[in-house]
């Protein structure tokens, strides 16, 4: 059965974040600004703090390194080459996604509850996880799916796929930050659990003890209950030569995609230090563990006076790392985060991982029950106080 609609059928509109209701308030197919409509401030302050080093140098694996961040990768052309990129018959990661969805979507769906909150982290164009809501749908599971991203346009043309098409599952577009889209989920009155998605290496993908780090985070801040869950896609493969050729295409679409981000920093910081001719950009393949990182060398002095930016030559610029973690070490990542691994499924033609972790039980101390507790009584605070808006607005 197919729930494709027309287009004109969705409806793709922004709701701006001081108008945060009750979900109730939103139509399914909406895109929900939760805080995107930020982005240009916080784009800035990534760059003050990985590439401009405003607070002192960025350190992130106790060696001071130059960063391009990866949201400024995501504007409207980035998408574009990066929808080209992951359908290109080297890079092996989308397709794999898709594959495990096929062949093991209906036992993940399984671990999926009833008024669920399914929350889509860095959704892209949610090609990958169709299959998973075709399930959940056919199943006849009623879920509320928000599909987060940074990208507005992103958001729009997925929910002009998906927004309307299904009676059980609920689809909205939530243009968010993973944190301001999380506060934005905590004003709603959902009482399901939530089923959090990290798909396309997000969680995980970070060296060792940054990735233990961020899990341990959102664990902290997400995984509040007995039954919220992560489901989590990390890439195992270690032939060098595939995962060479999956960021090396003939192409050369990579490097159009991690040139396109250096050009937007330009348009975020209001100057351009970053010219093509300046700079070289190579890749650059390490093991112990696994890794693909994309790095911009000057090829000349390079100087920008207005944001105080001074490269020499030979300097580089780190960008776009990628870890290839096995089973192994995902699993101690898994501990180190105080999390705990329920289920793990392996894409039937490559080394793709799907992995779904929950809050150890251990972990549900006085400290997350008295967060879930005042979470609890805030949600109930604003109701009252939106009730009794409306009765002030009717008096």
């Amino acid at each position: 059965m197919s729930y494709l609609k027309s287009t004109q059928d969705v409806q793709c509109s922004v709701i701006s974040d001081h108008e945060h209701g009750g979900i109730g308030e939103y139509t399914p197919g909406t895109v929900i600004d939760a805080g995107g409509s930020n982005l240009p401030s916080m784009l800035r302050s990534l760059l003050d703090e990985k590439l401009l080093w405003s607070d002192g140098p960025y350190s992130p694996n106790g060696v001071a390194q130059r960063l391009l961040p990866s949201p400024l990768l995501s504007d409207k052309e980035g998408l574009a080459l990066w929808d080209r990129i992951n359908r290109s018959p080297a890079y092996y990661q989308t397709e794999g996604e898709i594959e495990l969805f096929h062949q093991y979507g209906a036992n993940i769906a399984g671990y999926v509850k009833a008024g669920s909150v399914v929350v889509d982290l860095g959704c892209g164009d949610v090609r990958k996880v169709r299959p998973f809501l075709d399930i959940l749908e056919a199943q006849r599971k009623p879920v509320w799916y928000f599909a987060l991203d940074l990208c507005h346009e992103s958001l729009t043309r997925a929910m002009s796929d998906v927004g309307n098409v299904y009676k059980y599952v609920k689809c909205f577009g939530l243009w968010a930050t993973f944190d301001t889209g999380l506060d934005f989920l905590d004003h709603l009155s959902l009482d399901g659990p939530s089923f959090f998605m990290s798909l396309g290496s997000i969680f995980g993908n970070d060296h060792y003890s940054q990735a233990v780090a961020r899990l341990r985070e959102w664990k902290n801040k997400a995984l509040l209950r007995p039954n919220d869950a992560m489901l989590l896609t990390m890439d195992a493969t270690a032939d060098p030569d595939v995962i060479w050729r999956s960021y090396h295409d003939d192409a050369g679409l990579f490097e159009k995609f991690v040139r396109n981000g250096y050009r937007q920093s330009n348009e975020v910081l209001g100057c351009e230090w970053y010219r093509d001719q300046d700079w070289e950009l190579a890749g650059v393949l390490k093991s112990n563990p696994h890794v693909h990182i994309f790095v911009l060398q000057a090829r000349c002095d390079v100087r920008c006076p207005v944001l105080d930016l001074k490269f020499s030559k030979g300097q580089q610029i780190d960008c776009y790392e990628a870890f290839k973690y096995g089973p192994n070490l995902m699993r101690q990542q898994f501990a180190a985060a105080g999390l705990k691994e329920k289920a793990f499924w392996k894409a039937p033609n490559c080394d793709i991982y799907q992995y779904l972790v929950t809050a150890q039980s251990g972990e549900t101390t006085v400290l997350r029950t008295w967060m879930h507790v005042a979470q609890e009584k805030l949600r109930k605070l604003r109701e009252c106080f939106r009730e009794a808006s409306r009765f002030a607005q009717c008096c």
